[in-house]
């Protein structure tokens, strides 16, 4: 099974790859109809400079998008568990179901020679669901959501701890953190472009309001 996952990981990290790729030759086109409309007709449709500086613009966007979501997550599971809206779960809390979890954190470390992590509630998430994030066992986090805590007993809120920590022992966390950073990078893409299509059309408005006054093209 952990040979079919790996596999599976990276098959989306080619996915990602691709995806990139299919990024620069999108801004290509769209790079080639703007010259288009703005009167600079280029023959045939392969035009090195361009590409290249278009590839040059997307992996730079990209490139310095995913190093500073990798620079936010190097702070570590705690610091993840906080931006997703997590409470942190203090050692001397006496509510009786956060002791439940502390309990149970706590015995998931000893069994698996781990660490403790640091322990997460999502309030407001009525949803049984639990994540666990960090780069390595050291600075890892743990996160479950109140309704788990509601609506879980003993036993099957152990489960789900015990699969967080399968995550924490294998790695998983790390390659989810590199993940997450690549889609923030194609994201940051997505916005970069949105602000050259407004500025765009401000030109537009600006040029046409022009030629209506009698000043040229």
């Amino acid at each position: 099974a952990q040979a079919r996952a790996k596999k599976r990981s990276g098959r989306l990290v080619l996915l990602f790859v691709l995806a990139v790729a299919g990024t620069i030759a999108a801004t290509y086109g769209a790079a080639l109809l703007i010259l288009r409309l703005a009167g600079q007709p280029r023959p045939g449709p392969l035009h090195p400079d361009l590409l290249g500086a278009v590839a040059g613009f997307t992996l730079l966007v990209c490139g310095v998008a995913c190093a500073w979501k990798l620079a936010a997550l190097r702070a570590g599971g705690p610091a993840v568990a906080e931006h997703a809206g997590g409470r942190r779960i203090h050692p001397g809390t006496t509510e009786l179901r956060e002791r439940v979890l502390l309990n149970v954190v706590e015995e998931m470390a000893l069994a698996s020679g781990l660490p403790a992590p640091a322990v997460f509630v999502l309030p407001d998430e009525h949803g049984i669901n639990a994540f666990a994030a960090g780069y390595s066992p050291a600075d890892a986090a743990v996160a479950v959501t109140e309704g788990a805590l509601a609506r879980l007993d003993r036993d099957e809120l152990q489960g789900v701890v015990a699969h967080e920590f399968s995550h924490i022992l294998n790695g998983d966390m790390r390659l989810n953190t590199r993940l997450s950073a690549l889609v923030f990078g194609i994201l940051a893409l997505s916005v970069v472009g949105r602000v050259v299509l407004r500025s765009l059309r401000h030109v537009r408005v600006s040029v046409s309001s022009s030629r209506r006054g009698g000043k040229g093209g």
